[in-house]
């Protein structure tokens, strides 16, 4: 379940950066100030940035009603981009993409792609919602001791530089073969 947490806010950190990427390309390089497609695609910036954000948010509270008019927002932009790459093809506006086809249309793709997957993920981070999902990521998640997993390492975080170590030297450090013996530092979440 928290796998797909995490999953699900990675994506909506790429579908920040791929939709605001396409709409800018199709700003600055192909659409001219005095159509309508111009103000429509200056108001999808702010649209698909409150979606993701309310997307965000239901997923990380596990607010049912958000989620689902998030999910249905997914969709309407899927739409968009659709609609964005048959604009590249249709023959009234061909001639206008005429230079920037081949990197639209691999933005558009991506985009809806990308936008898919979650819009995928984001339906199953919403069937996990009141399974416990919450506590997982709050890490309130107390495992009893005799169900608590093995492990050869000891648990006990390595000292700082310049602090002295009541434990024998190397007790509780976890040494990595990848970095040529060093102790390994804490991780942090993509949150």
């Amino acid at each position: 379940m928290y796998r797909y947490y995490q999953v699900l806010i990675c994506l909506l950190k790429f579908d920040f950066f791929i939709s605001t990427a396409l709409t800018m390309q199709l700003l600055i390089l192909v659409l001219s100030r005095d159509g309508a497609e111009f103000p429509l695609t200056i108001i999808a910036i702010p649209v698909v940035l409150v979606l993701l954000v309310f997307c965000a948010i239901a997923v990380k509270r596990e607010i049912k009603w958000l989620m689902g008019i998030s999910l249905v927002l997914m969709i309407a932009a899927q739409a968009y981009f659709l609609y964005k790459f048959s604009r590249l093809f249709a023959p009234s506006s061909r001639d206008a993409y005429t230079s920037t086809r081949a990197t639209l249309g691999t933005f558009c793709i991506v985009a809806f792609l990308m936008l898919f997957a979650t819009f995928a993920v984001g339906i199953r981070c919403l069937i996990d919602f009141d399974k416990d999902l919450i506590a997982a990521k709050n890490k309130d998640m107390h495992l009893d001791d005799e169900k608590r997993p093995t492990s050869n390492y000891s648990v006990v975080a390595a000292p700082l530089p310049g602090t002295p170590n009541a434990a024998a030297p190397g007790a509780g450090e976890r040494v990595s073969s990848y970095t040529g013996g060093s102790a390994l530092t804490p991780r942090m979440s993509i949150e």
